[in-house]
């Protein structure tokens, strides 16, 4: 790989990311017994920046309760970034032009814990490298993270590989709540997160093998979109796995939309150009489009390519309540392909519990186990276009709604040593998910 530092020296000027020169409001120090050796914000070090500049390989940046008016660029591998509570270390952009991401991430290893990010005009928490320098991001993690109210992505991982987002909730992003996109294979998890209020609640463009689980998203205008796209390298999207998530309630048009993102609006799954994904054992209901949607992607919906969907399954889902008269895909499972004369492109349904599907009987037409070469009849690809008139009006990011501040803190925050992000992510069994049942 070429040199990180030089790429990092020009990304960084490029982008003007500079800290903000004030420290936080702070309310004391945390605690006398913390972890040895750790760079105490603010009683060694005036602002987080400061203290991440200082830090080295290893280290812990321990944060104690204020609101840091900051902006964070990360160029040092392996160290991790702590508040002592998550819902009163709080890293506020306040809707400054200057202030984009809360962190930017362009360094190895790097875990983000128990903290609140808010108010930025672009991301939240922001891992990336360079795809033209062949510079992939290795290893990250964000646990115990709250992200709202901003412009782009809550928490974002791109061009980076070997990472985790765990125990964390993000919601009030114009784009997505949590987003991987262009790696192959990214080797990335989600587990235990919540995004809602968002365009999309997860979204991942030419994600290769990432790992969707037990969590919820909900009132977004779409829950969980996996697609293929030339806009991003690394095409197509394969591999995708969504377990044991509870996707509902996706009905809220929020925040802007770019004009691709509204295929299969309102929908709870949608996959788009995308190869060998697996929806399996997520219990998706209340969604006025579809439950899950598979379909190709074509030049309409933007780009010079088109990716077929092909060798996707749908499986042991509980999907039900889903399409309502506002939505021209209104049905609990969805197959759309651009020329279906040859079949079902190898994606099959099988084992899921629901009411309605277009095709009429899909796990009949296309079942899982059984070869499909003969032409189907499948709705027009026309119908799965959002209206081009949406029926409610868009709310800017900053007006999205704000969450209680009552979530879950990492335990022993203030004495934990500091666990980098390498040998990301942790295993988990996927045998042993079994669908959340509706509360």
């Amino acid at each position: 790989m070429r040199s990180r530092r030089t790429f990092l020296s020009v990304i960084a000027a490029m982008l003007g990311l500079v800290a903000a020169s004030c420290g936080g409001d702070t309310a004391g120090p945390a605690t006398d017994d913390g972890v040895a050796g750790a760079l105490l914000v603010p009683a060694e070090y005036a602002t987080i920046q400061l203290a991440v500049d200082a830090a080295q390989p290893g280290d812990l940046v321990l944060i104690d309760p204020g609101v840091y008016r900051e902006s964070i660029v990360v160029e040092t591998n392996r160290i991790v970034i702590r508040g002592i509570d998550r819902n009163s270390v709080i890293l506020d952009g306040e809707f400054d032009e200057s202030a984009e991401n809360g962190v930017i991430i362009f360094s190895d290893g790097v875990a983000i814990e128990n903290l609140t990010v808010r108010n930025y005009t672009k991301n939240g928490l922001f891992w990336t490298g360079s795809y033209a320098d062949d510079i992939f991001v290795e290893g990250y993690r964000a646990s115990f993270v709250t992200v709202h109210n901003v412009g782009v992505y809550g928490i974002y991982a791109f061009n980076a590989v070997g990472g985790m987002f765990d125990h964390s909730y993000a919601s009030g992003s114009d784009e997505s709540s949590f987003y991987v996109g262009q790696c192959d294979p990214c080797n990335a998890l989600l587990y235990d997160v919540v995004g809602e209020y968002s365009g999309i609640g997860y979204s991942g463009t030419n994600s290769t093998g990432v790992v969707v689980a037990n969590s919820e998203f909900a009132n977004n205008a779409i829950g969980i979109m996996s697609n293929s796209s030339d806009f991003e390298e690394l095409a197509p999207n394969r591999g995708t796995t969504i377990i044991g998530n509870y996707i509902h309630d996706n009905n809220e048009y929020v925040v802007s939309l770019e004009e691709q993102d509204r295929v299969g609006l309102s929908s709870g799954v949608v996959l788009a150009g995308t190869t060998g994904n697996v929806v399996e054992r997520n219990t998706i209901v209340g969604n006025h489009g579809a439950g899950v949607l598979v379909v190709d992607w074509v030049r309409q919906f933007g780009g010079r390519t088109g990716f077929r969907a092909s060798g996707n399954i749908v499986r042991d889902n509980l999907v039900r309540d889903n399409g309502f008269e506002r939505a021209r895909t209104g049905a609990d499972l969805v197959l759309v392909l651009e020329d279906p004369s040859s079949g079902g492109g190898g994606n099959c349904f099988e084992g899921n519990t629901f009411l309605t599907s277009m095709p009429a009987d899909i796990e009949d037409t296309v079942p899982c186990g059984a070869a499909n070469s003969l032409p189907i009849e499948l709705a027009p690809l026309d119908q799965i276009f959002g209206p081009a008139t949406l029926l409610w009006e868009l709310v800017d990011y900053r007006n999205a709604p704000v969450p209680a501040y009552t979530f879950d803190t990492m335990p022993d925050a203030a004495t934990a040593s500091p666990v980098p992000a390498a040998n990301m992510p942790m295993a988990i069994d996927l045998d042993a998910i079994t669908a959340p049942a509706v509360p």
